[in-house]
């Protein structure tokens, strides 16, 4: 899976050594965002020793922002000269990483690790974890509005071949809730897509000696065309460039016939 660059709530582990000797007073100043986070002081390793104190730490941005920037407001809290924090993490559930913070999970549990009290994990300027499961508005329309560039960037004319799409990119599970909400939304986008599409080839219709000689082409044509005794039709033309020339491309998940463009690369679902 892809890595997520930007997100709303992100977590990382800092170090004491390394952080300023205040953070505990002014955090809520340093970060000016809501935090949640967890003094790790009892871990041990696989071989029952101490584990390195450390503090893990969740921190709710009011919007979606990048890790670069998430990683800067983190390193905040270091103290001058030293670098308290590596990498940040962005959280898939916020939920789930509010109960790794005392490790309190599934996981955790099955691991054996060691379980903080509830009242050792501290929150600030206003860090609510019920609102923050609730998909917020603003997020909602950025994801909305994703989703529909993606199916436009990638001239998806089947819902299908999108929703794989979306299954197979998108790590945070919020797409897929936003997806289900306004799935005939993007159904009628993927439509439009598809008209565009004939209309197009329309425009471009082959006479019947083409459509012919490019059948030929594909019969013959065993290096990319898959190996069933499919009598599927052929597509008029390929949608992105109007070339007549187009084989066969393996199957979808909705086991529909995917064809490719052998001039400019195209790959698509004859509807």
């Amino acid at each position: 899976m892809p890595k997520i660059t930007k997100a709303r709530f992100w977590t990382g582990v800092l170090y004491p050594e390394n952080m300023r000797e205040d953070w505990e007073i002014a955090i809520g100043d340093v970060v000016q965002y809501p935090y949640a986070y967890c003094k790790h002081t009892r871990d041990k390793d696989s071989k029952s020793e101490h584990r390195k104190d450390h503090v893990h730490l969740l921190l709710a941005f009011p919007n979606t922002t990048t890790y670069q920037h998430a990683l800067s407001v983190f390193g905040l809290l270091s103290a001058e000269g030293k670098k308290a924090i590596n990498k940040v993490e962005a959280c898939v559930s916020v939920r789930n990483v509010y109960d790794y913070l005392i490790h309190d999970t599934e996981t955790c549990k099955k691991q054996g690790k060691e379980l903080y009290d509830p009242s050792e994990r501290i929150t600030g300027n206003n860090f609510d974890i019920g609102a923050y499961e609730q998909l917020g508005t603003a997020e909602k329309n950025e994801m909305f509005l994703e989703l529909g560039e993606t199916i436009r960037d990638h001239g998806f004319t089947n819902y299908m071949d999108f929703y794989a799409f979306v299954v197979d990119n998108f790590d945070n599970m919020n797409y897929i809730e936003v997806l289900r909400s306004y799935s005939s939304h993007f159904e009628r986008l993927t439509r439009g897509n598809h008209h565009k599409w004939e209309q197009g080839c329309l425009k471009k219709r082959p006479s019947q000696a083409q459509l012919h000689e490019n059948s030929t082409d594909n019969s013959t044509d065993n290096s990319t065309n898959t190996t069933d005794n499919s009598t599927e039709t052929p597509p008029l033309c390929c949608p992105e460039c109007g070339s007549i020339s187009v084989i066969k491309s393996g199957k979808t998940l909705a086991k529909s016939q995917r064809w490719a463009c052998k001039d400019c690369g195209k790959r698509f679902v004859n509807m």
